[in-house]
């Protein structure tokens, strides 16, 4: 074989031109929504369990009384949170109201490997549609996170297009559609000199004020150094290094079990 052809014939775990990734577009329509607190002014993404409850991940409803989703038809559904667990970030919503859709199906596995092929569907910052966005991307490792309690809590490190607002959403096989973990965060690290400078600019009330409103129509009032400190934090959160985050699926099933639902 020519050097030509060593150079094209290159081995890989997938077709080049498969169009696996995007196959379940039609079902993440029907079962992939947009998470809104507007206590708390932010903003996520759940998904369609088999039960008829929503799961998302746990800061994106953390200190919200009455969550609320968007379906693709525009329409709003309240919830109520059921069940949350902080260290693992993961939550279930119950909806007001029943949604027929097809729920997705979480994985039994837990064996899988670094280089599987993975993808999300979700609402991340800046994008206002009404049916989530598709991103693609390999499991690239698995990270510990120590927590508060001192609870070593391992996750998958992702390499894709994770951004604010696709925390929640389904980290599904390309293959075979299920769900093996739940999207949790992006990594966007800055130093700890950084970091502090960023916490004295938010809790700084000196200078001139701006008066903003929310989008529960409640107003507020930020002073020159937060609202600086606003902007650099946002900017921060849409630099995009194209690594994320996910919940376990044995944590995911583990939770699920642990509040009577059948995963």
């Amino acid at each position: 074989m020519s050097e030509a052809n060593d150079a094209i014939n290159v081995p890989v775990a997938a077709p080049i031109d498969t169009d696996s990734a995007g196959r379940g577009g039609d079902v993440a329509i029907q079962s992939v929504f947009r998470v809104i607190c507007q206590a708390t002014n932010s903003q996520g993404t759940g998904f369609l369990h088999k039960s008829g409850n929503i799961i998302t991940a746990e800061h994106v409803v953390r200190g919200c009384a009455q969550p609320t989703i968007f379906l693709a038809s525009g329409s709003m559904i309240f919830c109520n949170t059921l069940a949350s667990d902080n260290e693992r970030d993961i939550s279930v919503l119950k909806p007001a109201v029943t949604i027929t859709g097809t729920p997705l199906s979480i994985s039994s596995r837990e064996d899988f490997t670094v280089g599987t092929q993975v993808s999300t569907w979700g609402f991340p910052g800046g994008y206002f549609g009404v049916s989530p966005m598709l991103s693609v991307g390999y499991l690239s490792g698995i990270d510990g996170i120590r927590t508060a309690s001192g609870t070593v809590i391992r996750q998958w490190v992702v390499n894709a297009a994770f951004n604010s607002g696709n925390s929640g959403g389904p980290l599904l096989h390309i293959e075979t559609g299920e769900v093996i973990g739940v999207v949790s965060s992006k990594l966007a690290p800055i130093t700890q000199e950084t970091a502090a400078i960023l916490t004295a600019l938010e809790t700084q009330n000196s200078g001139f004020t701006y008066n903003a409103t929310l989008p529960n129509g409640t107003t507020t009032t930020f002073t020159e150094g937060q609202l600086i400190g606003k902007v650099l934090n946002e900017l921060r959160r849409q630099v995009q290094l194209v690594i994320g985050k996910a919940v376990l699926t044995g944590d995911l099933r583990n939770f699920l079990i642990s509040q009577k639902i059948d995963p």
